[in-house]
C-alpha cells in the first residue's frame, strides 16, 4: 500500500488477553460509536502491512482494542507491539464528537421502573469499565454504565435509564 494513501491512526501498545487481541493507542480522540474500518495496515520493517479486522472494541476515547484476522494467540500477536498503525484515507470515517463523558453530569438517572434515582455528579473512566457517581439522597453511589446497562438515553430531558441490579443503591 502507497504511504501517501494512509493516514496514521496510532500504534500497538500491548497485547490484549490470550486469543491474540492487541490494544491500539490512537493519534486522534475517538467516540464510544466510532467505526474502524474492515482493514488496517501496521508498519513492519518499513512496509504497510495490511490486515483484516475480525472484531474490535472501542475501550477509551484514544484506545480500541482490535482482534485480527489469522493472529489467534499472544504468541502471534506479540510481534506487533510498537508497530504504527494506518488507515486508509478513503476507508477513514471521521466523526465529530458531540457528545463525551463529561456531559453526562448533571443527568438524571432512572431506574428500570422510572424511578429517579438521583443526578450523576462525576465519573470514572477506567479501562473497560466505565462508572458514573449518582448522588442517592444523601449518599454517593457507583453506577457501572455501559451498553449493558443503558435502557434509554434522552438527551433532551438529562435523562439516562439504567437496568441497576437489585440492591446496588442499598449498599
Amino acid at each position: 500500500m502507497f504511504r501517501d494513501k494512509c493516514r496514521e491512526f496510532g500504534i500497538v501498545l500491548k497485547t490484549h488477553g490470550v486469543k491474540g487481541e492487541l490494544l491500539i493507542k490512537t493519534v486522534f480522540e475517538i467516540s464510544d460509536n466510532y467505526e474502524l474500518a474492515e482493514s488496517i495496515f501496521l508498519e513492519i520493517e518499513g512496509l504497510l502491512v495490511p490486515f483484516f479486522i475480525e472484531e474490535y472494541t472501542v475501550s477509551s476515547n484514544h484506545t480500541i482494542i482490535t482482534k485480527l484476522s489469522d493472529v489467534d494467540n499472544k504468541n502471534k500477536a506479540v510481534r506487533f507491539v510498537d508497530c504504527n498503525v494506518f488507515i486508509e484515507k478513503t476507508k477513514l470515517k471521521t466523526q465529530k464528537v458531540e457528545f463525551s463523558a463529561s456531559d453526562l453530569i448533571g443527568f438524571s438517572v432512572l431506574n428500570q421502573e422510572g424511578k429517579n434515582l438521583g443526578k450523576i455528579i462525576d465519573f470514572m473512566d477506567i479501562p473497560g469499565n466505565f462508572l458514573i457517581t449518582v448522588m442517592f439522597g444523601n449518599k454517593e453511589i457507583l453506577v457501572p454504565f455501559n451498553e449493558h446497562v443503558l435502557i434509554d438515553f434522552n438527551k433532551p430531558k438529562k435523562q439516562v435509564t439504567l437496568d441497576i441490579q437489585e440492591g446496588l443503591v442499598d449498599l
